[in-house]
Protein backbone atom coordinates (compact mmCIF):
# COMPACT_ATOMS: atom_id res chain seq x y z
CA UNK A 1 0.00 0.00 0.00
CA UNK A 2 1.66 3.50 -0.74
CA UNK A 3 1.36 6.06 1.89
CA UNK A 4 -0.74 8.85 1.56
CA UNK A 5 1.15 12.31 1.21
CA UNK A 6 0.30 13.28 5.28
CA UNK A 7 1.66 9.74 6.57
CA UNK A 8 5.04 10.66 3.71
CA UNK A 9 5.75 14.08 5.39
CA UNK A 10 5.14 12.52 9.02
CA UNK A 11 7.76 10.14 8.70
CA UNK A 12 10.01 12.15 7.06
CA UNK A 13 9.89 14.38 10.22
CA UNK A 14 9.94 11.43 12.37
CA UNK A 15 13.44 10.67 10.64
CA UNK A 16 14.89 14.71 10.45
CA UNK A 17 14.38 14.42 13.71
CA UNK A 18 15.85 10.95 14.95
CA UNK A 19 12.22 10.34 16.68
CA UNK A 20 11.25 6.93 17.58
CA UNK A 21 7.51 6.19 16.92
CA UNK A 22 6.83 6.45 20.44
CA UNK A 23 7.87 9.73 20.55
CA UNK A 24 6.01 10.85 17.66
CA UNK A 25 3.00 8.94 18.81
CA UNK A 26 3.24 11.02 21.95
CA UNK A 27 3.79 14.21 19.76
CA UNK A 28 0.53 13.65 17.61
CA UNK A 29 -1.51 11.78 20.38
CA UNK A 30 -2.09 8.49 18.86
CA UNK A 31 -0.84 4.79 19.72
CA UNK A 32 2.25 4.15 19.07
CA UNK A 33 1.42 0.63 17.52
CA UNK A 34 -1.02 2.33 15.17
CA UNK A 35 1.72 5.05 14.48
CA UNK A 36 4.38 2.51 13.22
CA UNK A 37 1.72 0.68 11.23
CA UNK A 38 0.59 3.82 8.99
CA UNK A 39 4.11 4.42 8.62
CA UNK A 40 4.89 1.34 6.90
CA UNK A 41 1.97 1.16 4.77
CA UNK A 42 0.01 -1.15 6.70
CA UNK A 43 -3.07 0.86 7.28
CA UNK A 44 -4.78 5.01 6.49
CA UNK A 45 -5.27 6.46 9.27
CA UNK A 46 -9.16 7.12 9.65
CA UNK A 47 -10.75 10.57 9.14
CA UNK A 48 -9.99 11.73 12.93
CA UNK A 49 -6.26 10.39 12.88
CA UNK A 50 -5.63 11.68 9.63
CA UNK A 51 -7.31 15.25 11.23
CA UNK A 52 -4.77 15.16 13.94
CA UNK A 53 -1.44 14.51 12.14
CA UNK A 54 -2.53 17.27 8.92
CA UNK A 55 -2.91 19.37 12.80
CA UNK A 56 0.71 18.34 14.00
CA UNK A 57 1.97 18.93 10.32
CA UNK A 58 0.42 22.77 10.50
CA UNK A 59 1.85 22.91 13.56
CA UNK A 60 5.14 22.46 12.52
CA UNK A 61 5.46 24.67 9.64
CA UNK A 62 3.90 27.09 11.21
CA UNK A 63 6.43 27.28 14.00
CA UNK A 64 9.60 26.92 11.37
CA UNK A 65 8.04 29.93 10.49
CA UNK A 66 8.69 32.04 13.42
CA UNK A 67 11.41 34.26 15.00
CA UNK A 68 13.72 31.98 17.53
CA UNK A 69 13.03 32.78 20.60
CA UNK A 70 16.93 33.98 21.02
CA UNK A 71 16.25 36.67 18.89
CA UNK A 72 13.21 38.55 20.93
CA UNK A 73 15.06 38.47 24.13
CA UNK A 74 17.98 39.97 22.60
CA UNK A 75 15.61 42.76 21.43
CA UNK A 76 14.09 42.98 24.80
CA UNK A 77 17.34 43.32 26.27
CA UNK A 78 18.56 45.80 23.78
CA UNK A 79 15.75 48.07 24.22
CA UNK A 80 15.60 47.54 28.48
CA UNK A 81 19.36 48.52 28.12
CA UNK A 82 18.24 51.58 25.29
CA UNK A 83 16.08 52.65 28.22
CA UNK A 84 18.12 52.62 30.98
CA UNK A 85 20.74 54.91 28.54
CA UNK A 86 17.43 57.17 28.30
CA UNK A 87 16.86 57.84 32.07
CA UNK A 88 20.56 58.32 32.96
CA UNK A 89 20.89 61.04 30.05
CA UNK A 90 17.39 62.53 31.59
CA UNK A 91 18.90 62.17 34.88
CA UNK A 92 22.31 64.10 33.77
CA UNK A 93 20.00 66.89 32.06
CA UNK A 94 17.76 67.73 35.37
CA UNK A 95 21.26 67.91 36.99
CA UNK A 96 22.69 70.24 34.68
CA UNK A 97 19.93 72.04 35.19
CA UNK A 98 20.17 72.34 39.30
CA UNK A 99 22.98 74.01 38.11
CA UNK A 100 21.75 76.69 36.03
CA UNK A 101 21.26 80.24 37.54
CA UNK A 102 18.74 81.96 35.07
CA UNK A 103 15.43 81.08 34.76
CA UNK A 104 14.87 81.70 31.02
CA UNK A 105 17.36 79.13 30.35
CA UNK A 106 16.31 76.80 33.39
CA UNK A 107 12.80 76.88 31.53
CA UNK A 108 13.78 76.16 27.95
CA UNK A 109 16.20 73.20 29.20
CA UNK A 110 13.16 72.04 31.04
CA UNK A 111 10.43 72.17 28.02
CA UNK A 112 13.44 70.51 26.11
CA UNK A 113 14.07 67.63 28.66
CA UNK A 114 10.21 67.31 28.85
CA UNK A 115 9.53 66.56 24.84
CA UNK A 116 12.84 64.19 24.53
CA UNK A 117 11.24 62.69 28.15
CA UNK A 118 7.90 62.50 25.68
CA UNK A 119 9.65 61.21 22.93
CA UNK A 120 11.76 58.44 24.53
CA UNK A 121 8.43 57.42 26.48
CA UNK A 122 6.40 57.19 23.17
CA UNK A 123 9.12 55.38 21.15
CA UNK A 124 8.98 52.77 24.26
CA UNK A 125 4.88 52.62 24.05
CA UNK A 126 5.21 51.31 20.16
CA UNK A 127 4.63 47.89 19.47
CA UNK A 128 7.79 45.70 17.49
Amino acid sequence: MELIEEIKELKEYKENNDLTIAELARKIEADDTTVGRWLKGEVTPNFYSLHKVRNFLNDIKNSEDLKPLENFRDKVTREREQKELDINYLKQRIKALNDVEDLDTLVTELDVTTQLGKLVRDAHRTPF
